[in-house]
Protein backbone atom coordinates (compact mmCIF):
# COMPACT_ATOMS: atom_id res chain seq x y z
CA UNK A 1 0.00 0.00 0.00
CA UNK A 2 2.83 2.28 0.88
CA UNK A 3 4.67 2.13 -2.75
CA UNK A 4 1.44 2.24 -4.12
CA UNK A 5 0.68 5.46 -2.28
CA UNK A 6 4.22 6.58 -3.16
CA UNK A 7 3.40 5.86 -7.14
CA UNK A 8 0.39 8.03 -7.08
CA UNK A 9 1.73 10.64 -5.26
CA UNK A 10 5.03 10.78 -7.84
CA UNK A 11 2.14 10.54 -10.79
CA UNK A 12 0.51 13.15 -9.57
CA UNK A 13 3.42 15.74 -9.27
CA UNK A 14 4.95 14.46 -13.08
CA UNK A 15 1.50 15.25 -14.25
CA UNK A 16 1.55 18.74 -12.55
CA UNK A 17 4.88 19.71 -14.05
CA UNK A 18 4.19 18.80 -17.41
CA UNK A 19 0.50 20.50 -17.15
CA UNK A 20 2.71 23.46 -16.24
CA UNK A 21 6.28 23.35 -17.31
CA UNK A 22 7.35 26.76 -17.26
CA UNK A 23 6.56 26.95 -13.57
CA UNK A 24 8.72 23.40 -12.96
CA UNK A 25 11.88 24.94 -14.81
CA UNK A 26 11.22 29.01 -13.70
CA UNK A 27 13.59 30.57 -14.28
CA UNK A 28 16.14 28.93 -16.45
CA UNK A 29 19.13 30.22 -17.97
CA UNK A 30 16.49 32.14 -19.93
CA UNK A 31 16.99 35.70 -19.67
CA UNK A 32 13.59 37.74 -18.17
CA UNK A 33 13.14 40.78 -20.45
CA UNK A 34 11.87 43.76 -18.22
CA UNK A 35 10.14 46.08 -20.85
CA UNK A 36 10.21 49.82 -21.02
CA UNK A 37 7.55 51.21 -23.04
CA UNK A 38 9.53 54.57 -23.55
CA UNK A 39 13.20 56.02 -24.56
CA UNK A 40 15.67 55.49 -21.99
CA UNK A 41 16.96 58.36 -19.63
CA UNK A 42 13.03 59.08 -18.47
CA UNK A 43 11.71 57.78 -14.89
CA UNK A 44 10.74 54.99 -15.79
CA UNK A 45 13.66 53.83 -17.46
CA UNK A 46 15.98 54.73 -14.82
CA UNK A 47 13.53 53.03 -12.16
CA UNK A 48 13.87 49.43 -14.13
CA UNK A 49 17.23 50.11 -14.86
CA UNK A 50 17.82 50.59 -10.85
CA UNK A 51 15.99 47.59 -9.83
CA UNK A 52 17.34 44.91 -12.84
CA UNK A 53 20.55 44.45 -11.13
CA UNK A 54 18.84 43.60 -7.51
CA UNK A 55 15.66 40.91 -8.93
CA UNK A 56 19.47 39.07 -10.69
CA UNK A 57 20.79 38.37 -7.33
CA UNK A 58 17.16 37.69 -5.90
CA UNK A 59 16.11 35.31 -8.35
CA UNK A 60 19.03 34.27 -10.19
CA UNK A 61 18.62 34.68 -13.57
CA UNK A 62 19.43 37.39 -16.08
CA UNK A 63 17.14 40.45 -15.90
CA UNK A 64 17.52 42.24 -19.28
CA UNK A 65 15.84 45.41 -19.44
CA UNK A 66 14.50 46.40 -23.29
CA UNK A 67 13.34 49.69 -24.41
CA UNK A 68 10.28 49.78 -26.43
CA UNK A 69 9.00 53.31 -27.02
CA UNK A 70 6.31 54.24 -29.15
CA UNK A 71 2.63 55.39 -29.12
CA UNK A 72 2.53 56.91 -25.86
CA UNK A 73 3.91 54.09 -24.14
CA UNK A 74 1.53 51.39 -25.73
CA UNK A 75 3.61 49.87 -27.77
CA UNK A 76 5.77 48.58 -25.08
CA UNK A 77 2.88 47.95 -23.42
CA UNK A 78 0.95 45.38 -25.88
CA UNK A 79 4.61 43.73 -25.91
CA UNK A 80 4.13 43.12 -23.15
CA UNK A 81 0.09 41.84 -22.64
CA UNK A 82 1.09 39.75 -25.93
CA UNK A 83 3.92 37.75 -24.61
CA UNK A 84 3.69 34.03 -23.66
CA UNK A 85 2.67 34.23 -19.89
CA UNK A 86 6.21 32.16 -18.54
CA UNK A 87 7.60 34.70 -16.14
CA UNK A 88 10.29 35.50 -18.87
CA UNK A 89 8.34 38.88 -19.86
CA UNK A 90 7.65 41.87 -17.80
CA UNK A 91 6.94 45.47 -18.28
CA UNK A 92 6.32 48.69 -16.33
CA UNK A 93 3.54 50.13 -16.52
CA UNK A 94 2.37 54.20 -16.51
CA UNK A 95 -1.02 54.52 -14.49
CA UNK A 96 -3.18 56.05 -14.17
CA UNK A 97 -1.77 57.10 -17.92
CA UNK A 98 -3.34 53.69 -19.39
CA UNK A 99 -6.35 54.13 -17.16
CA UNK A 100 -6.92 57.58 -18.92
CA UNK A 101 -5.95 56.69 -22.38
CA UNK A 102 -8.83 54.04 -22.29
CA UNK A 103 -11.14 56.38 -20.58
CA UNK A 104 -10.67 58.81 -23.65
CA UNK A 105 -11.10 55.91 -26.36
CA UNK A 106 -7.67 55.43 -27.16
CA UNK A 107 -6.78 52.46 -28.45
CA UNK A 108 -4.76 50.82 -26.05
CA UNK A 109 -3.84 47.60 -28.45
CA UNK A 110 -4.52 45.37 -25.74
CA UNK A 111 -7.00 44.70 -22.69
CA UNK A 112 -5.59 46.56 -19.89
CA UNK A 113 -8.36 44.41 -17.21
CA UNK A 114 -7.01 41.23 -18.46
CA UNK A 115 -3.14 42.14 -17.74
CA UNK A 116 -1.75 40.30 -14.39
CA UNK A 117 -0.29 43.09 -12.00
CA UNK A 118 2.90 42.13 -9.80
CA UNK A 119 3.46 44.90 -8.32
CA UNK A 120 3.91 48.59 -7.70
CA UNK A 121 7.38 50.25 -7.22
CA UNK A 122 7.07 53.65 -6.16
CA UNK A 123 4.00 55.92 -6.39
CA UNK A 124 5.45 59.83 -7.23
CA UNK A 125 3.73 62.94 -6.51
CA UNK A 126 3.39 65.78 -9.21
CA UNK A 127 5.01 69.31 -8.39
CA UNK A 128 4.68 72.59 -10.63
CA UNK A 129 7.62 74.53 -11.34
CA UNK A 130 8.25 78.04 -12.70
CA UNK A 131 11.50 79.35 -14.51
CA UNK A 132 14.24 79.66 -12.09
CA UNK A 133 14.00 83.96 -12.16
CA UNK A 134 10.06 84.28 -12.91
CA UNK A 135 7.87 86.28 -10.94
CA UNK A 136 5.43 83.83 -10.11
CA UNK A 137 5.93 82.53 -6.75
CA UNK A 138 2.98 80.88 -5.61
CA UNK A 139 0.28 78.50 -6.91
CA UNK A 140 -2.10 81.64 -6.48
CA UNK A 141 0.35 83.50 -8.55
CA UNK A 142 0.24 81.15 -11.28
CA UNK A 143 -3.77 81.26 -11.17
CA UNK A 144 -4.36 85.46 -10.77
CA UNK A 145 -2.38 86.12 -14.16
CA UNK A 146 -5.55 87.35 -15.80
CA UNK A 147 -5.24 85.20 -18.39
CA UNK A 148 -4.88 81.55 -18.53
CA UNK A 149 -2.00 79.93 -17.10
CA UNK A 150 -0.15 78.37 -19.56
CA UNK A 151 1.63 75.10 -19.27
CA UNK A 152 3.93 72.70 -21.24
CA UNK A 153 3.48 68.83 -21.53
CA UNK A 154 3.48 65.56 -24.67
CA UNK A 155 0.43 65.53 -25.29
CA UNK A 156 -3.61 66.46 -24.58
CA UNK A 157 -3.86 62.65 -23.16
CA UNK A 158 -0.75 62.14 -21.24
CA UNK A 159 -1.38 61.91 -17.39
CA UNK A 160 0.23 64.96 -16.29
CA UNK A 161 -2.13 66.66 -18.98
CA UNK A 162 -5.09 64.86 -17.15
CA UNK A 163 -4.57 65.64 -14.18
CA UNK A 164 -3.79 69.20 -14.88
CA UNK A 165 -6.95 69.43 -16.66
CA UNK A 166 -8.98 67.73 -13.67
CA UNK A 167 -6.99 69.86 -10.49
CA UNK A 168 -7.18 73.18 -12.36
CA UNK A 169 -11.07 72.66 -12.72
CA UNK A 170 -11.67 71.97 -9.35
CA UNK A 171 -10.00 74.97 -8.42
CA UNK A 172 -11.69 76.96 -11.06
CA UNK A 173 -7.68 77.99 -12.27
CA UNK A 174 -7.59 78.78 -16.09
CA UNK A 175 -5.62 76.87 -17.66
CA UNK A 176 -3.96 76.14 -21.12
CA UNK A 177 -1.99 72.92 -21.94
CA UNK A 178 0.36 73.65 -24.61
CA UNK A 179 1.40 70.12 -25.49
CA UNK A 180 3.93 68.28 -28.44
CA UNK A 181 7.06 68.59 -26.52
CA UNK A 182 9.03 65.77 -26.64
CA UNK A 183 9.01 64.05 -23.33
CA UNK A 184 9.35 65.49 -20.42
CA UNK A 185 12.77 67.17 -20.58
CA UNK A 186 11.30 68.80 -23.48
CA UNK A 187 8.24 70.27 -21.56
CA UNK A 188 10.65 71.31 -18.33
CA UNK A 189 13.06 72.98 -21.22
CA UNK A 190 10.19 74.91 -22.03
CA UNK A 191 9.60 76.08 -19.35
CA UNK A 192 13.62 77.20 -19.09
CA UNK A 193 13.14 79.06 -22.43
CA UNK A 194 10.07 80.87 -20.94
CA UNK A 195 7.68 79.55 -24.05
CA UNK A 196 5.11 78.77 -20.83
CA UNK A 197 4.36 79.27 -17.63
CA UNK A 198 5.18 76.33 -15.86
CA UNK A 199 4.89 72.53 -16.30
CA UNK A 200 3.48 70.12 -13.70
CA UNK A 201 5.78 66.62 -13.62
CA UNK A 202 6.58 64.25 -10.94
CA UNK A 203 8.62 65.64 -8.22
CA UNK A 204 11.55 63.29 -8.86
CA UNK A 205 12.12 64.43 -12.44
CA UNK A 206 12.08 68.09 -11.67
CA UNK A 207 14.48 67.95 -9.36
CA UNK A 208 17.55 68.08 -11.23
CA UNK A 209 16.49 71.35 -12.67
CA UNK A 210 15.35 72.52 -9.59
CA UNK A 211 18.89 71.78 -7.53
CA UNK A 212 20.30 73.19 -10.80
CA UNK A 213 18.38 76.71 -10.30
CA UNK A 214 16.91 76.54 -14.15
CA UNK A 215 13.50 75.95 -12.27
CA UNK A 216 11.85 76.62 -9.31
CA UNK A 217 8.82 74.63 -7.43
CA UNK A 218 6.26 76.56 -6.48
CA UNK A 219 3.51 73.63 -5.54
CA UNK A 220 3.48 69.42 -4.77
CA UNK A 221 0.71 67.91 -4.78
CA UNK A 222 1.02 66.61 -1.40
CA UNK A 223 -1.29 66.19 2.06
CA UNK A 224 1.59 67.95 4.06
CA UNK A 225 4.59 69.91 2.51
CA UNK A 226 7.41 67.78 0.60
CA UNK A 227 10.12 70.13 0.18
CA UNK A 228 11.44 73.38 2.44
CA UNK A 229 9.73 76.46 1.65
CA UNK A 230 7.47 75.04 -1.08
CA UNK A 231 3.17 74.95 -0.59
CA UNK A 232 1.21 71.75 -0.97
CA UNK A 233 -1.91 71.22 -1.90
CA UNK A 234 -3.27 69.91 1.37
CA UNK A 235 -2.31 72.60 3.61
CA UNK A 236 -3.63 75.58 1.30
CA UNK A 237 -7.52 73.87 1.50
CA UNK A 238 -7.01 71.52 -2.10
CA UNK A 239 -6.92 68.31 -0.32
CA UNK A 240 -8.56 65.82 -2.93
CA UNK A 241 -5.18 67.13 -5.39
CA UNK A 242 -2.98 64.57 -3.70
CA UNK A 243 -4.91 61.92 -4.64
CA UNK A 244 -3.51 62.35 -8.35
CA UNK A 245 -0.03 61.17 -8.79
CA UNK A 246 1.94 58.69 -10.59
CA UNK A 247 2.31 55.08 -10.05
CA UNK A 248 5.03 52.59 -11.42
CA UNK A 249 3.14 49.34 -11.94
CA UNK A 250 4.51 46.17 -13.01
CA UNK A 251 2.40 43.69 -15.31
CA UNK A 252 2.95 40.24 -16.82
CA UNK A 253 0.80 38.84 -19.52
CA UNK A 254 -2.74 37.34 -18.67
CA UNK A 255 -2.73 34.20 -17.77
CA UNK A 256 0.59 34.32 -15.80
CA UNK A 257 0.67 30.87 -13.30
CA UNK A 258 0.46 31.88 -9.48
CA UNK A 259 3.81 30.92 -8.52
CA UNK A 260 5.66 32.64 -11.21
CA UNK A 261 3.39 35.87 -10.12
CA UNK A 262 4.54 35.14 -6.74
CA UNK A 263 7.56 34.66 -7.05
CA UNK A 264 7.86 37.57 -9.22
CA UNK A 265 6.03 39.99 -7.00
CA UNK A 266 8.00 38.87 -4.05
CA UNK A 267 11.46 39.45 -5.73
CA UNK A 268 9.96 42.96 -7.22
CA UNK A 269 9.15 44.02 -3.45
CA UNK A 270 12.54 42.65 -2.14
CA UNK A 271 14.60 44.76 -4.60
CA UNK A 272 12.53 47.37 -3.83
CA UNK A 273 13.63 46.99 -0.03
CA UNK A 274 16.99 46.33 -1.33
CA UNK A 275 19.77 48.43 0.27
CA UNK A 276 21.18 49.43 -3.13
CA UNK A 277 17.80 49.92 -4.56
CA UNK A 278 16.95 52.06 -1.73
CA UNK A 279 20.34 54.01 -1.91
CA UNK A 280 19.51 55.14 -5.49
CA UNK A 281 16.12 55.99 -4.17
CA UNK A 282 17.22 58.22 -1.97
CA UNK A 283 19.76 60.07 -4.43
CA UNK A 284 17.41 59.91 -7.20
CA UNK A 285 14.55 61.38 -5.16
CA UNK A 286 12.35 58.42 -6.00
CA UNK A 287 9.50 57.35 -3.52
CA UNK A 288 9.59 54.13 -3.45
CA UNK A 289 6.57 52.43 -2.53
CA UNK A 290 6.73 48.63 -2.90
CA UNK A 291 3.11 46.86 -3.14
CA UNK A 292 2.88 43.01 -4.04
CA UNK A 293 0.48 41.45 -6.30
CA UNK A 294 -2.54 41.84 -4.57
CA UNK A 295 -1.54 45.16 -2.90
CA UNK A 296 -1.26 46.24 -6.75
CA UNK A 297 -4.59 44.84 -8.08
CA UNK A 298 -6.10 46.67 -5.76
CA UNK A 299 -4.47 49.53 -6.57
CA UNK A 300 -5.39 49.77 -10.03
CA UNK A 301 -9.50 49.37 -9.06
CA UNK A 302 -8.73 52.57 -6.77
CA UNK A 303 -7.52 54.33 -9.63
CA UNK A 304 -9.78 53.19 -11.70
CA UNK A 305 -12.41 54.69 -9.18
CA UNK A 306 -11.10 57.74 -8.91
CA UNK A 307 -10.65 58.73 -12.96
CA UNK A 308 -13.83 57.16 -13.16
CA UNK A 309 -15.53 59.81 -10.98
CA UNK A 310 -14.04 62.60 -13.31
CA UNK A 311 -14.72 60.46 -16.68
CA UNK A 312 -16.51 63.99 -18.32
CA UNK A 313 -14.29 65.82 -17.71
CA UNK A 314 -11.32 63.42 -18.73
CA UNK A 315 -13.20 62.64 -21.95
CA UNK A 316 -13.81 66.41 -22.49
CA UNK A 317 -11.84 68.19 -25.51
Amino acid sequence: MKCKWIGSSLLAVTLALAANPAAAEWPNDKPIKFIIPYSPGGGFDTIVRAFAPAMEKILGAQVVPENIPGAGGTKGAATVARAAPDGYTIGIYNMPGFTVSAMTGKKLGFELDKVTWLANLATESYGIAVKGDSSIKSFKDLCEQGRPAKLSDTGADSTSSIVAKITFKLIDCPLVNVTGYKGSKGAMIAVMRGEVDATLKPVSSLGKYVDSGDLRMIVTYTDKAALDGVEATGESGKDQMAQFNLRRLIAAPAGLPADIRKRLSDALVEAANSPEVKEWAAKAGVSLDPVDAEGASKMVAGIDKLYGDYKDLVAAK
